[in-house]
């Protein structure tokens, strides 16, 4: 459930769903959301749906050595096809960097060309997405999120979306299997959101926030 949202309506519920595997050449994830106005009075399309897939190669598997170094864990080529309701697909290829450390469950960066639906090839992204898991004396929790930035070519606004949201371990709490039944908040600072210039007629930053309630069948 999400709260004061700019553009779409400043509260919607919205169910997601995600998926990861790790295949022999690389890995996947997949994500959609279908986002549903909670205002009676939103003059716009009250649902609304995104969904996209980011297969990756990895250099280390379709090589069968192992290049990590230092904290460099993993180099891939990645893609990012991409569809929202009423709007062509984008497609954006890019390198893929996977970090390591002892402090970090993944972190992952991604350098993007953007082929959008609305133009050819006509901006620049660099997307960031990582979690980090710890617990004190209320128990088990992890920062997960995304961070990204398009850099604004060809007379385009820059963008900037950051996502982080903070997850805890419900289902330990309640003497279930751990790392399954998660609850949490979620925060979403957004410059000019959907590439839209953000102006006093028209205003697209926005600062929303958020509660969910998240089970992992893996």
């Amino acid at each position: 459930m999400q709260f004061e949202n700019r553009v779409d309506p400043r509260k919607t519920i919205s169910p997601i769903l995600e998926a990861f595997g790790d295949y022999s050449v690389g890995d996947m994830y997949v994500y959609s959301i279908w986002q549903n106005s909670l205002q009676g009075d939103y003059q716009g399309d009250k649902s609304t749906y995104y969904y996209k897939f980011v297969p990756r190669v990895s250099l280390s598997k379709v090589t069968g050595n192992d290049i990590s170094f230092g904290p460099v864990k993993d180099i891939l080529f990645a893609q990012w096809i991409a569809k929202t309701k009423g709007i062509d697909y984008d497609y954006f290829p890019g390198i893929s960097i996977d970090w390591q450390a002892s402090w970090i469950s993944w972190l992952r960066t991604i350098f993007y060309f953007e082929n959008n639906a609305k133009g050819s090839w006509n901006d620049q992204r660099i997307h960031i997405d990582y979690g980090i898991p710890f617990n004190n004396s209320l128990g088990d929790f992890r920062v997960v999120g995304t961070f990204d930035y398009t850099l604004g070519l060809h007379g385009q606004p820059e963008t900037i979306d950051f996502k982080p949201e903070l997850h805890y371990d419900l289902g330990k709490l309640l003497g279930h299997q751990p790392g399954h039944l998660w609850t949490g908040i979620v925060l979403n600072p957004i410059k000019n959101k959907y590439k839209i210039r953000d102006t006093s007629y028209y205003r697209t930053d926005q600062f929303s926030y958020g509660i969910f309630i998240r089970y992992s069948f893996f």
